[in-house]
């Protein structure tokens, strides 16, 4: 198997929305369901930026904010548009939890009603993230085998 030398650049693009494409070989982008939806920041920059994600492998996930399949795909299905998750090599929810830390009173109200949940968790599937990698890996292709 052929090892890869890769230099890997993390972004928070709600923080840092600007993207140098010229130096993209790669993208990998997830995000958070906060009430049933990603963060309006994220799907502005989806929409912006769909054209160049297009070009490029990629892979989208989300940690969701319930464990119920259904939902879950529900909650894909809506944060990421059909052209980007027919495109995208991965496309899978890797998880579910909360975060009480930093909800406002009234989101924790509704999840202690909602959800019956209490505190701050995360459950991550160790399998899915493994195939995350796994794929990315083999997805992988560099500028100058793919002009």
């Amino acid at each position: 198997m052929k090892k890869w030398r890769v230099d890997v650049h993390v972004q928070n693009i709600v923080e840092e929305p600007n993207v140098m494409w010229e130096t993209v070989d790669h993208v990998i982008v997830g995000s958070s369901i906060r009430m049933g939806t990603i963060q309006d920041e994220m799907k502005e920059w989806l929409s912006l930026h769909e054209a160049h994600l297009l070009e490029h492998p990629l892979a989208l996930y989300l940690c969701a904010g319930t464990p119920t399949e259904s939902e879950r795909i529900r909650e894909l299905e809506e944060a990421y548009r059909d052209k980007l998750r027919e495109h995208a090599y991965f496309v899978e929810v890797v998880g579910s939890g909360y975060d009480f830390e930093r909800m406002g009173f009234l989101d924790k109200a509704i999840v202690r009603m909602m959800a019956k949940q209490k505190e701050s968790s995360l459950e991550l599937d160790e399998d899915k993230l493994k195939r995350l990698v796994e794929a990315a890996q083999t997805s992988e292709r560099t500028r100058s085998e793919n002009p």
